[in-house]
């Protein structure tokens, strides 16, 4: 028998994940504090629960924690886990705990403990791995509804001046299919980086999804006056991640935004 779902956290990524799995007949229960999203899971046959409801459920259950640091909750999830574990249990965290690295990056890469926001991320992921956690260390999200796209349709994209350096992304679709993969068959107490095969500037990504959809070149600006995640150069490795069977649909930003934007389409 297939052990219950719990997902912590429903978002823009678990929210396409319970609602696949929801309609497969499987037991799933989840947490979200946006009304819109409750009531689409509750439609597709998710049972949505209050936060300690939830945690109730865990003991023996497959979990999956996508509740960010801010949220102050990760020391009591942990408790939680400690004294009921979940027969399998994912925390999902962020490829920013790597910083300032520059290059090739994988699980070996030394993390940035000078950073507040990666300093957070390493303490949860710090509290879960003991109790047999397999992390994800997730690159920039895309997809329907999300991403570059949106941004240079609105006109409010902008690109470095140099054309940036290279970014790490992974279609929504792909990173489900990872938490699954993870789910199933990591390893306790392992960590894995999670990212499609082709880092790309923002220049480049720009470029081609103007000429795709025949919008003008979003406007140059100044490196540092954009967000701080969007200043490296780094290419994150996920060989770690297909070593378990995982396989991305979209190897790289082309083959991803077109899905999107086909998605899109269909409304």
């Amino acid at each position: 028998m297939t052990a219950p779902l719990v997902l912590l956290g429903c978002g823009y990524t678990l929210t396409r994940w319970a609602l696949v799995q929801a309609r497969s007949g499987r037991e799933v229960i989840a947490t979200t504090r946006d009304a819109t999203r409750r009531a689409v899971l509750e439609g597709a046959g998710v049972r949505v629960l209050p936060l300690d409801d939830a945690l109730s459920r865990t003991p023996g259950a497959h979990v999956v924690d996508s509740v960010p640091p801010d949220a102050g909750l990760d020391a009591h999830f942990a408790d939680v886990f400690s004294r009921a574990r979940p027969s399998r249990l994912v925390y999902l965290s962020s490829t920013g705990v790597y910083g300032a690295a520059r290059g090739q990056v994988d699980e070996t890469t030394p993390v940035d403990t000078t950073s507040a926001v990666a300093r957070a991320r390493l303490e949860a992921e710090a509290r879960f791995l003991p109790l047999g956690a397999s992390v994800l260390r997730i690159a920039g999200i895309y997809g329907p509804g999300r991403g570059t796209t949106g941004r240079l349709k609105a006109g409010t994209l902008r690109i470095p001046e140099s054309g940036g350096g290279r970014l790490s992304r992974i279609h929504v679709d792909d990173l489900v299919d990872a938490v699954r993969v993870v789910l199933e068959r990591g390893a306790p107490g392992e960590v894995y980086c999670a990212a499609d095969r082709r880092p790309a500037t923002q220049e480049e990504t720009a470029a081609w999804l103007s000429q795709h959809l025949g919008l003008p070149m979003p406007p140059r600006v100044p490196l540092a006056s954009l967000h701080e995640s969007l200043r490296g150069d780094r290419a994150i490795l996920a060989a770690k991640l297909e070593a378990l069977g995982w396989t991305p649909r979209y190897p790289d930003f082309t083959t991803g935004f077109v899905a999107a934007l086909e998605e899109e389409a269909r409304g």
